[in-house]
């Protein structure tokens, strides 16, 4: 018998997971539910994906509400009240912090990174160690 490479003995193949459009539906849903971020007018930018440290940030959020629910599941009532407290609250506090946060230079108007001189440059250069360096 001939081998094939499109047979799989488990069974029919499920469609794969779109895990980046369950993180945008994640977001927009929860972003539609957010009232209050501390600062008035809210800081955002329009292409927030473009800031490393808040796609990284919305992503730690996400996952870290995925498990909240699942522990709710799991009898834990107060997992997702925990994770607007300890999760969204600090990190929305940096996110949304129009004078340090990651959207202070961005304007929802004038775009990404309006105010910012150079807009190329990190806000935190890095540089590696010498190799004769213990880390």
């Amino acid at each position: 018998m001939a081998e094939h490479d499109d047979y799989d003995s488990t069974g029919p193949e499920e469609d794969p997971v779109d895990v980046r459009q369950m993180f945008l539906d994640w977001l927009t849903g929860h972003l539609a539910t957010v009232e209050v971020v501390g600062t008035k007018p809210t800081p955002w930018c329009t292409q927030w994906w473009l800031h490393p440290e808040v796609v990284a940030r919305f992503r730690a959020l996400w996952q870290a509400s995925m498990q909240a629910d699942a522990s709710v599941m799991d009898g834990d009532a107060g997992a997702v009240s925990s994770w607007w407290i300890n999760h969204w609250d600090r990190h929305a506090a940096v996110i949304f912090d129009k004078g340090n946060g990651p959207f202070r230079d961005c304007d929802p108007d004038q775009g990404h990174l309006y105010r910012r001189k150079n807009k190329a440059a990190w806000i935190v250069p890095t540089s590696m160690p010498p190799d004769d360096v213990e880390l």
